[in-house]
């Protein structure tokens, strides 16, 4: 019986023989380096073509000491905010050779450092994070401090010296809570988010604000802490409405705890935007495709991605500039979940 000879794998030195240059510069040829002529380069090119060369850029890096994966460690991937600023990030890293190594933590600190301690062993060049809730600053500047260009993204733990793109949550809160004022609302819950949650402190915070403003009095009844899950967000909302001076409106602390709401209003027979105002945060695409449309405060996803590759890229070519803080200003986008009074 005869065997079948395992096809030879195709190496630099053979291109360089088929096409009549040095390995050397079949090499810089790979590495689309410019000062390759263009002649040069289409001989080289075609070479590859025909003997089905295989580029192994794992072994290059290596040689190199360079990687280019940038690890993406967010939160929720079912989430369509954390899509969003995937293909931002996508977005700020086309052009380059750069690929995204996407994980999840699901908020929990054990499995960040886990995910991101595979990532590491895997050779990353550059990391964006959406820390867990009770990240600490020190586990972020020491990623920094190892050498890994780091961007975290939305959530900045207080005081983490390190570069950082995201919204202002507490505008966000003051933004939402505002409308629902305007609108005559005056007993409105802000729903879900977790206590430690940074994003959820800032956008508390910009809720009381709102209803300080207004004179209404803060009532920690209709602040109910959470996951935010769809399943947390009805639970709470159930919670609010058998108050004995149930709210009139909701904030949810982000597009899908809202689109929850809006679910666990009609298991009450509530009516949302007619009976009972919704307002997101968040301002994913998801949000225009609820019924009835969701009224909500964007921050921007995709833009947070995109500008968060580009600090990770520039951090790459120069390790020692100063850390940026860049703050993306959230606006409303009011549709028909709120209604009119």
């Amino acid at each position: 019986m005869n065997e079948i000879a395992p096809l030879r794998r195709v190496t630099i030195i053979d291109i360089a023989k088929a096409a009549g240059v040095s390995p050397s510069t079949v090499s810089l040829v790979l590495q689309k380096n410019e000062r390759i002529s263009a002649e040069t380069r289409n001989r080289v090119e075609e070479a590859i073509r025909k003997l089905g060369y295989k580029y192994n850029r794992s072994a290059a890096n290596l040689r190199r000491q360079t990687s280019q994966a940038i690890g993406l460690i967010i939160n929720d991937i079912c989430n369509p905010f954390f899509a969003e600023m995937t293909a931002g990030v996508q977005k700020g890293l086309e052009g380059t050779e750069f690929l995204v190594f996407l994980v999840e933590t699901g908020d929990e600190i054990e499995r960040q450092s886990r995910v991101y301690q595979s990532l590491e062993e895997h050779g990353i060049g550059g990391l964006i994070i959406f820390p867990a809730s009770q990240t600490k600053p020190e586990f972020l500047e020491r990623i920094a401090a190892g050498g890994t260009p780091i961007c975290v993204a939305i959530r900045r733990p207080p005081d983490a010296d390190v570069d950082y793109v995201g919204p202002d949550n507490r505008l966000a809160g003051r933004i939402a809570t505002r409308h629902l004022i305007e609108l005559g609302h005056r007993r409105i819950a802000f729903l879900g988010g977790e206590a430690k949650s940074p994003s959820r402190i800032d956008r508390v915070a910009g809720y009381q604000e709102a209803l300080q403003r207004a004179g209404n009095a803060f009532d920690p009844a209709l602040c109910v802490e959470s996951r935010p899950t769809r399943a947390n967000a009805i639970s709470d909302l159930n919670k609010v409405l058998d108050l004995p001076e149930p709210p009139t409106a909701a904030i949810g602390y982000n597009d899908n705890v809202a689109i929850a709401l809006m679910h666990g209003l009609r298991r009450r027979g509530l009516e949302p935007g007619r009976q009972f105002a919704i307002v997101g945060i968040d301002g994913t695409s998801e949000a225009e495709l609820a019924y009835p449309a969701l009224t909500t405060v964007a921050l921007h996803a995709h833009e947070t991605g995109r500008r968060a590759a580009e600090l990770v890229l520039e951090r790459i070519k120069a390790p020692g500039k100063t850390h940026e803080n860049v703050i993306l200003r959230p606006n409303l986008i009011v549709r028909a979940s709120c209604g009119t009074r």
